[in-house]
């Protein structure tokens, strides 16, 4: 299925960024298609932390559960979707850039069952929603600096 990769460079430095976009209760604020998101339990974040929420695609609500399997302060951050009939492996990556950051992503969508039929038009709206996603985070982000 579809690989989404994406970077933006946003006017802040690497700890902000990272730390805004690790919080699952932050993840609705700037990810239009997130409707709710929550750590489970809560605690400190490392590798086996996991997190819960819901998603509202092609006008289904979609329940899913993730499992932080990559995590290293700063610098990336690896998460494995569970939503289903469809999974995805999110890798994030944080670089400084002077005293700015490159935030890239990386989304591998797994379809199966009856979404493998429509796997294009997933891969186009995923692709869609992660490049509004990344506006909206250098939107919120640069404002508060």
């Amino acid at each position: 299925m579809g690989r989404i990769e994406d970077r933006i460079e946003i006017k802040c430095p690497v700890d902000k960024v990272f730390a805004y976009t690790t919080v699952a209760k932050d993840w609705p604020k700037w990810h239009d298609y997130i409707l709710e998101a929550e750590q489970t339990p809560q605690g400190q974040v490392g590798v086996g932390t996991t997190f819960k929420g819901k998603t509202r695609m092609w006008g289904l609500t979609l329940e899913w559960t993730g499992k932080l399997i990559e995590y290293e302060p700063y610098k990336r951050w690896r998460l494995i979707v569970d939503a289903g009939s469809v999974s995805t492996d999110e890798k994030l990556t944080f670089d400084a850039v002077e005293s700015d950051t490159r935030f890239t992503i990386v989304y591998d969508i797994k379809p199966s069952g009856l979404l493998k039929l429509l796997s294009s038009r997933i891969d186009s709206s995923m692709r869609k929603q992660w490049k509004l996603s990344l506006i909206n985070l250098k939107g919120i982000l640069e404002a508060e600096s």
